[in-house]
């Protein structure tokens, strides 16, 4: 039993972080070109149904509050694929050990003030089949503070670049 559990932690760790944003899917790429156009960190209040219209199902916005982020806003594709988080803390929607490593991830991209992209295999809820290509940047609230996360995920059959299943089972890694 030790061995499918040591396999599951290493499905949580295995993420490929690459700061050129040369994205895959069509839907990052547009919700990327959106952020961009403003030049500079754009406002939360920039991202409204219409501008985000061809990412809003694959949209999460997550806000820093008291050392961890609350998902503010969750599209319904996203939804539908994990379960629903909108309103819920990190550490209240996803397993602990999850949460610690979305929140390095999270508040990485929120000290570079930059945007990413991040290829991350699923590893909860037995979504562990999935990969998803992820946009990350951030965000500025009313009071013009970075303490917003837009997100936009699109999700595949796969495992993260660089990684066979057979490798992960053999290595434990």
């Amino acid at each position: 039993m030790a061995e499918i559990g040591d396999w599951l932690d290493s499905l949580n760790s295995a993420y490929t972080k690459d700061e050129s944003l040369a994205f895959e899917s069509p839907i990052l790429r547009d919700a990327y070109a959106a952020w961009s156009r403003v030049g500079g960190i754009p406002a939360r209040s920039a991202f409204t149904p219409r501008t985000s219209k061809t990412f809003l199902g694959n949209l999460l916005i997550f806000e820093w509050k008291n050392d961890t982020f609350l998902i503010r806003l969750m599209g319904t594709r996203i939804s539908s694929v994990v379960g629903e988080m909108q309103g819920k803390l990190l550490e209240e929607a996803v397993p602990v050990e999850v949460a610690q490593r979305w929140k390095i991830v999270l508040s990485d991209v929120m000290q570079e003030a930059k945007p990413v992209r991040v290829v991350k295999t699923v590893a909860f809820n037995d979504l562990h089949y999935l990969q998803a290509e992820l946009f990350l940047a951030p965000l500025l609230d009313a009071e013009g503070q970075p303490t917003m996360m837009l997100a936009v995920a699109a999700f595949r059959s796969g495992v993260a670049p660089g990684r066979r299943v057979g490798d992960l089972i053999a290595n434990g890694s």
